[in-house]
């Protein structure tokens, strides 16, 4: 019996030491994601003093942006995750070679979008078949405006991934700090000062993620530790990180491309409908960002366990992170629930909006709690390399979105309220079947239990 305990408070003290580190690790992670969350936010509130038709072009721009960021995790998600591993197998000269590669490949996704979305910006907007031309000009606009910030804040990203691999979270944060300080400071000034409306945001956001590329490259010559080895790429390197990106990208593009479809749905019910999805998934995202950040620091922490041979802590790692983030979903399915009207509130004026908004906020809060449960599993498979997994999961069940929101929307009494319970069915499924995915992972792996 004494033995018993003894064992179990080596393990508690064992726990107690991974949790505080994986804190230390997510805290500004989470900053820079709730400050990127701040700036969409900040845009949000701005354009949406123009009226919805403006919230709604911008949101419908925004697709196509995501998509972009999706196709550039080809590259960033690879980045993190093998210069991980390379930090955890202490490696300096291949975290080099991994930060090269990713520069590289990095410039090479950019010029794809830029020229895709330069040459054809219309076509896109006009998927959306919205009747009111000045949602479409103004969404033209604001894409192809935007467009031209693309290689800009794909370095960004880059720089951010290889610093967050590093553990080096801190600097990351300082980059979001000063690039969303000076958007929200050019906003106002921007869309209202120089009238400039939509194009406005999206110079703003151009001017502030520029800011914080300066303040990388500034930082990069001061930090030890950090650097880039050789001047061209791996051809090896680039096929490694490609192979481990790519799942993850697959998923965030099939996400990206299901929700456009989504929207396309969701347009059936007018631009009010539109502006509601885009200003309730900015509002999810405070959610989003929080356990994002536990899941982003989860995989650093797994891949420097993998580099450094020392599985056994994978299990911790997985527990202190899912402990935190189910913290976080509760507080977040309680205010959906009880402030939803509130909330909308702050981002439009229109009472129709806001009673849509609210319906939206409430049906979501009940798959919060499974979204944390999926991204910190996803996490744990991130790190150890195995992005197949999660990737394959997400893809299947965010598709299922599609047919279940044309069902529940358009032969349902639910209305638009369909839509937004087929997006919540498809979260609880992701979250349940990926963790058990994961209990099965580490039993046949000797992991230990979870």
């Amino acid at each position: 019996m004494i033995n018993f305990f003894t064992r179990l408070f080596k393990r508690e003290q064992q726990y107690s030491a991974v949790g505080k580190e994986l804190f230390k690790l997510a805290v500004p992670i989470i900053g820079s994601y709730l400050l990127h969350t701040a700036y969409n936010l900040t845009d949000m509130i701005w354009v949406g003093s123009l009226g919805s038709n403006a919230v709604a072009a911008v949101g419908s721009a925004g697709f196509f942006l995501h998509l972009g960021w999706a196709m550039a995790s080809i590259i960033t998600v690879g980045t993190n995750i093998k210069i991980a591993h390379a930090v955890g197998a202490k490696d300096e000269k291949l975290a080099g070679r991994f930060s090269t590669s990713g520069l590289w490949g990095i410039a090479f996704v950019s010029a794809i979008f830029m020229a895709i979305f330069w040459g054809f910006p219309e076509k896109f907007i006009h998927f959306f078949q919205m009747k009111d031309p000045e949602v479409n000009e103004m969404a033209i606009s604001y894409l192809v405006i935007s467009t031209f910030g693309v290689i800009i804040s794909y370095v960004n990203l880059l720089f951010i991934s290889i610093f967050n691999a590093h553990s080096k979270t801190k600097i990351s944060f300082k980059a979001s700090l000063i690039g969303t300080a000076i958007n929200i400071v050019l906003d106002p000034l921007l869309i209202f000062g120089l009238s400039l409306g939509v194009e406005g945001a999206a110079y703003a956001t151009i001017i502030g993620r520029s800011c914080s590329l300066v303040y990388f490259f500034f930082i990069y010559k001061k930090t030890a530790g950090i650097n880039f080895r050789g001047f061209f790429p791996s051809t090896q390197k680039l096929k490694t990180l490609f192979k481990v990106g790519t799942p993850a990208a697959i998923q965030r593009i099939s996400f990206s491309i299901i929700y456009i479809f989504l929207a396309r749905i969701i347009a059936d019910w007018g631009p009010n409908a539109i502006a509601v999805q885009k200003i309730g998934v900015q509002i999810e995202s405070f959610t989003f960002m929080i356990v994002g950040g536990f899941m982003q620091a989860v995989t650093i922490m797994v891949g420097q366990s993998y580099g450094a041979k020392n599985l056994t802590e994978v299990p911790n790692i997985y527990r202190a992170g899912w402990r935190m983030s189910f913290a976080v979903g509760a507080v977040t399915t309680l205010v959906f629930l009880l402030i939803p009207e509130t909330l909308f509130s702050i981002f439009v004026p229109e009472q129709e909006s806001i009673l849509m908004g609210k319906e939206y906020l409430m049906i979501l809060a009940v798959s919060q709690l499974f979204m944390c449960l999926e991204m910190i599993s996803a996490g744990v498979f991130n790190g150890l390399g195995k992005t197949k997994i999660p990737a394959t999961v997400s893809v299947i069940f965010t598709s299922l979105r599609l047919p279940g929101a044309y069902f529940l929307g358009f032969y349902t009494f639910l209305s638009l309220n369909g839509v937004w319970w087929s997006i919540t069915g498809s979260s609880i499924l992701k979250g349940i079947v990926l963790f058990f995915l994961l209990r099965t992972y580490f039993k046949n792996n000797t992991f230990g239990k979870i």
